[in-house]
Parts: structure tokens; sequence; C-alpha cells
């Protein structure tokens, strides 16, 4: 399926990024030329377009498969929790992985290899299913296309936050990340987690945007409490809107003091685009 045989690889996940320790992984990466796969509350250690960036792993049944994990002779997790990414089906995949804490991440010493590792079949695949939906123009809007939008317009050190649920599943699987923490995700099904990391964010003046299926109870309740606050609902009924409209309308809200709902008309159902590739997604009700 890969070109990849023997070798190691890193998984990185959430708290990895919670340890501040990314910039080793980054060093460790350039001393070795070793790839990294990230879990999708890890997005951003490296440019969606760098060498070592394989792509976000843990969002759909057929990412381990695909990912290859089984070809490599050493897997490293480092900083991945068991919702991230199943210890037992990576074992029932035949991978050989282990457990590095972040902590210990600087004295890991892993061979350098030639040439960085090669892509996985996954990110060539999702890389090719998505294509079409990042430049469709129909309305309702494609949620790749949505989320390529997002990323294309974020300033630098902007947030976009999402909870779990078929927004958070399409941002974490499609948002074109270019650097750390401009994307964030829950580890788990977390209420009020989206509302919550974009009001903190704006107390600073920084661009935030929290993006979810619907304003549920907890998201009121940190909604009665901030002063600023910019809420993008993805939607089956929202507004239809051109790109330009929808990034234009976020900006002013964000340049607005207040709580501000916003929605936005999302067709939902490519999602079997996505699940020909890489089957069910596991954040998608």
């Amino acid at each position: 399926m890969t070109n990849a045989t023997g070798g190691v690889v890193v998984v990185a996940g959430a708290a990895l990024v919670h340890a501040g320790m990314a910039g080793i992984l980054r060093d460790l990466v350039d001393r070795t030329n070793i790839g990294v796969f990230n879990s999708w509350a890890a997005k951003g250690l490296f440019p969606w377009n760098h060498p070592a960036h394989l792509g976000t792993i843990g969002l759909q049944t057929g990412d381990i498969e695909l990912c290859a994990l089984a070809t490599f002779d050493d897997v490293v997790l480092c900083g991945v929790s068991d919702d991230e990414l199943r210890r037992g089906d990576l074992t029932r995949s035949g991978v050989r992985w282990r457990d590095v804490e972040p902590i210990d991440l600087d004295g890991l010493v892993l061979s350098e290899q030639p040439i960085p590792t090669p892509k996985p079949p996954l990110f060539d695949l999702l890389a090719t299913a998505s294509a079409p939906l990042y430049v469709d123009q129909s309305s309702p809007c494609s949620p790749a296309r949505a989320a390529a939008d997002l990323a294309a317009a974020l300033p630098p050190r902007g947030l976009v936050s999402a909870d779990a649920g078929r927004s958070g599943f399409w941002l974490g699987r499609t948002f074109p990340t270019r650097e750390l923490g401009s994307v964030l995700l829950p580890t788990r099904v977390t209420p009020g987690f989206a509302a919550t990391q974009a009001a903190t964010v704006r107390r600073t003046g920084r661009f935030s945007v929290a993006v979810m299926d619907c304003v549920d109870d907890a998201t009121e309740s940190v909604m009665e409490r901030a002063t600023d606050l910019v809420i993008e609902v993805w939607c089956d009924d929202g507004d239809k809107l051109d790109p330009s409209e929808r990034i234009g309308r976020l900006r002013e809200a964000n340049e607005a003091r207040g709580v501000h709902v916003l929605s936005l008309a999302v067709r939902f159902s490519d999602i079997d685009v996505l699940i020909k590739v890489a089957g069910a997604p596991l954040w998608h009700p």
C-alpha cells in the first residue's frame, strides 16, 4: 500500500502540544527526516504541505490501515490518548507501537533516514477526494470548502475552535493548518469546548470563531458569561452565502464587541465522498 517498509514514524497527540514539546519534535524531525502523523487534537505541528507531515489520523475507521502503520518497525506514540487512537485497534492491526511520554521526547534517540518518510495512501486518497470539494462554488457550501475558506482567511494567531460533531469532523479532516494552535478540537465530546476556547482567545483581542453543529446548553452558558464571542453554526438550513460574504461577516463580527451567533448552510451529505475513502467517521453522527 505504501513505499514505507520498516523504519520509524511518530504519532503525536494533544498531550505533546500541551506539554510545550512541539519545538522539540520539530528539531527531532529536522535531524532524522522521520515523518509525523498528528491526531485531530494536535493539528498544526507542521504546515499541511511540510515534508514531515503525513496527515491527521484517528478520524475514520480506515485510518490505521490507510496510514500503513503496520509497515513500520517502530511506531512511536507521543502524547496520544486512547480517545485519539485506541491501542487495542493498533494491536489488532498488527502495529508495533510504543508510548513515549512528551517529557522524554528530548532524549529520544532515533536513526536518521536519507529521505523524508513517504506519504501514506490516506494522504493522497483524501487529497484527491477532497480537491473537487475545496473549489465547489455551489450552495449550500461543501464543508471542505467552508473549512478551507476559513483557513485561508485566518489572520496570524487567529483561532478556529470546534466541538466534536459533524462540523468538528470536517475541520479535523480538511482544515489546511499553517500554524500550531490555529484550530483547536477536543479529544472527546466536551460540551461547551468550542465556545470556551474562542471566548478565551477573544479576551486577548485575537480573531476567533467557534464552529459547531448547534448551540447547546453548555454553549449558552458560555455565551451568558462572555463579553466577546463569535459563533458560526454549520447546519442544513443556515444562511446561504458566497465565500466573500461569509468571511466578511465573520470579520465584521470579530471587529465588533459582543456575542454573535451566525449560521452557514453546509452540505453535510458530502460525507459520502470521504466514507468511500476511509470508512465511517468516528465523529459524524
